[in-house]
This record gives C-alpha cells, sequence and structure tokens, in this order.
C-alpha cells in the first residue's frame, strides 16, 4: 500500500492539513514543523503497519470533485447585524444558523486567543468565534476523527474549510455516511503559518507593553470603514484597550495582501479551478458595484456558488433571509481571481521566509512588510472622498 511520503517533493506539496495524521490507526504519522513555521507530516517507520490510510485521506493525490449544475449568486443578509458580523455578506451565519436549526453540528475556524483551530459548536450561542475571515493555517488536528464519529453515531455535520480541508475530509468520510455531510469551502488565496502570526503578536505586545488577548481580521466597524480592517485587544495593569487598523497599518495584514508568507503548496494549489470540492463556495464578490445589484453593498456582498443540488437546495432555504441576484458563472471567474487562478509566488517569498527563519519576524518585517506612505495617508481620507476617488480613476 501507497504511504504518503511516496508522494513525489511531498514536503513542497504538503497542505498541512493533517488528515493523515488522523487516519493513522497506529499513530505514527505525527505533526512536525518545518522551517517555514508550517506543519509537516512525519513517518514513524517502527510503528508503521503500511496500512496505506495515510495516503488514502491526502488531498495532494485525492481530491473528487463535484461536476453538476453550478448557479453563482450575489447576495448579503437583509439583518444588517448579520452583515455586518460576516466578512463580506453575512452568508456563512445564515447558513451555519440554518443548519444548527435542522440539528446538524457546525464546524469552523475559531480563534483559542491568538491560535487559530477547528472546532465542533452545537448551538447558536457558539457560532461568533467562527464568522468572519481568518487569514492564518487553522490546526485541523483531530477534527477530522471529531467529525466522523459524530456522522458514525447518525449525526449531521456542516463542514466549512479551506478547499483542501474539505477535500481532506471528504476522503475521510466513508460514502455511506456522507448524506449526513454538507460542506462549504471557500475561495482561499492561500495561508500564512500560525507560527509566523505568533512572531508578529509579540511585535504588537512589545510595542504595547501588554497582553494581545484578541484579534479580529475584516473588521468593519472601525474608524476607517475599509474591507480590510481590523482590531486587537490590549490587556494591560488589568485594564484592556482597543486598536483599529487598516491593513497598510500591521506588517502582518499586508505580507498577507502582498502573498509572500504563504504555504509553499499554495503557490500551486489544485483546488483553483470550478470543479469544486464541496457543497457550496463562499467568497467576497469583489467589485459588485461593477454588475447590476441592487442594494446596500457598503457592508459587504458575498459570492455563493452551489456546487450540488445539496449546495443549491441550502442556499434557497436561507434566500427569504438575504438580497440576492444570480450571475453567470463568469461574473465569479472576473471578481475572483483565485477562484480559478493560483496566487503568483512573490520573487523574494523564500528570501522573506528565510529570513524569518534566521533572524526573526521583526527584522524581516522591518526589511520586507512596510508600505509606502501615499499608501497609509490614503487610508486617512474619509471613506466617502475615497470612494469618489476610485470612481474617478474607473475602479
Amino acid at each position: 500500500m501507497k504511504r504518503i511520503d511516496s508522494i513525489e517533493e511531498l514536503n513542497k506539496k504538503c497542505t498541512g492539513c493533517m488528515a493523515c495524521v488522523d487516519a493513522c490507526p497506529v499513530k505514527c504519522v505525527l505533526p512536525v514543523e518545518g522551517k517555514d513555521g508550517f506543519k509537516y507530516s512525519a513517518i514513524d517507520e517502527e510503528k508503521c503497519i503500511k496500512c496505506g490510510k495515510c495516503y488514502g485521506v491526502c488531498p495532494i493525490e485525492t481530491h473528487e470533485k463535484h461536476h453538476e449544475e453550478q448557479h453563482l449568486f450575489a447576495a448579503y443578509s437583509k439583518d444588517s447585524v448579520c452583515q455586518n458580523n460576516g466578512s463580506s455578506g453575512g452568508i456563512f451565519e445564515l447558513l451555519a444558523n440554518y443548519f444548527l436549526e435542522l440539528g446538524y453540528y457546525v464546524c469552523g475556524a475559531a480563534f483559542e486567543g491568538t491560535t487559530l483551530k477547528h472546532r465542533v459548536i452545537s448551538s447558536k450561542e457558539e457560532i461568533k468565534p467562527l464568522l468572519k475571515s481568518k487569514y492564518i493555517q487553522s490546526d485541523t488536528k483531530g477534527i477530522y476523527n471529531q467529525v466522523l464519529k459524530l456522522l458514525e453515531k447518525g449525526e449531521k455535520v456542516f463542514f466549512c474549510g479551506t478547499p483542501c480541508q474539505v477535500s481532506a475530509l471528504v476522503n475521510a468520510v466513508p460514502k455511506a455516511k456522507t448524506k449526513n455531510l454538507f460542506t462549504a469551502d471557500i475561495i482561499c488565496h492561500g495561508v500564512p503559518s500560525q507560527k509566523v502570526f505568533d512572531e508578529y503578536i509579540k511585535t504588537l505586545e512589545k510595542k504595547h507593553g501588554g497582553e494581545i488577548c484578541e484579534f479580529s481580521f475584516r473588521v468593519k466597524d472601525n474608524k476607517y470603514g475599509h474591507a480590510h480592517g481590523y482590531t486587537y485587544k490590549v490587556t494591560k495593569n488589568e485594564k484592556t484597550s482597543v486598536v483599529n487598523g487598516v491593513y497598510t497599518n500591521s506588517t502582518f495584514y499586508n505580507a498577507f495582501k502582498n502573498y509572500s508568507i504563504f504555504r509553499e503548496s499554495c503557490y500551486e494549489c489544485k483546488y483553483t479551478t470550478l470543479q469544486r470540492v464541496s457543497d457550496i463556495t463562499l467568497a467576497d464578490f469583489w467589485g459588485i458595484e461593477k454588475y447590476d445589484f441592487k442594494g446596500n453593498v457598503d457592508k459587504g456582498v458575498s459570492m455563493i456558488i452551489t456546487n450540488t443540488q445539496k449546495g443549491f437546495e441550502a442556499f434557497e432555504s436561507v434566500k427569504e433571509a438575504v438580497v440576492s441576484k444570480e450571475f453567470p458563472i463568469q461574473y465569479g471567474i472576473d471578481s475572483n481571481y483565485c477562484l480559478t487562478h493560483t496566487t503568483t509566488k512573490p520573487k523574494n517569498r523564500d528570501a522573506i521566509i528565510e529570513e524569518i527563519a534566521n533572524n526573526g519576524y521583526e527584522v524581516a518585517a522591518k526589511k520586507y512588510f512596510g508600505c509606502s506612505l501615499v499608501q497609509k495617508m490614503y487610508w486617512l481620507i474619509p471613506p466617502k472622498a475615497r470612494n469618489l476617488i476610485r470612481k474617478m480613476r474607473g475602479n
């Protein structure tokens, strides 16, 4: 039987999904941290029984994709609070609540402090940490077995993750159990490592002289009024304060936007294709203003692609709660580059990763992750003035 180490250039291709770790019946597949800060898989030869289960779940080699009729929608929640809670139109929250009402468990990525992990929830009261984009690779070790055990008991699960995480889960679940599994993937640009994010957090703690106890990407209601605003909380001398920013103020966020700290496999992703692995695909509908879509788009609009009949029926079930319009699939290709294209690897990416490994994040950030004064000043302009500038420039 094949094992994951039979895959050519495994360390270059590995997505870090950790499904092989969960799948191993004798626990001989272990997560190890690479020099780049990402987790990879290693095999303990003495324990291995050569069952091939690690290879069977690996999304590098096995990725079953759907070929059913697809539908693409622009949509946002009619509930302004729900729309504001999400990174775009609040559709994930609506779907999660819908499935919770049907008795499903919901699984998604949530911060524990500043560490990102997938978790399973069973009530609406637990949903908030699962909302919004998080620009780090989530820790999924153990989550596949947790979902599988629920399905084996006859429970139903709604799972949301990156395409490679969804693919790994689908590989791990026997066909007979998939009827109780609903999956959603996101259009993913690539993922930075938890380790690099941790080092960034340390620079903030050094700057403020306190502990960073919470970090949120894509915050809509801070003073900048920008799609890539963020906030974090600082606890110092038993007092907690909130710091707001826009991505140009954050070295980590700026590095993410420049695609310079992603996992190696992200630059050759096998999932940037219309043939998706999930029932439904969720993303931002960038540039919706160019199309015939009437409504309040200032707080964000979601792009929804239904990839299966299950996905179509689920979206139809929440349609009364949204403002939506169907568009040709081509609009999705035109509006979100990474739906059908991999992120281009920056020429200095390897040098940046090497710099972080050898000299630390702070040194690399000063050298590579700065923003020009013009960029920073631009985000000090009131939102309405920025919109006017963009219209005058035709973008």
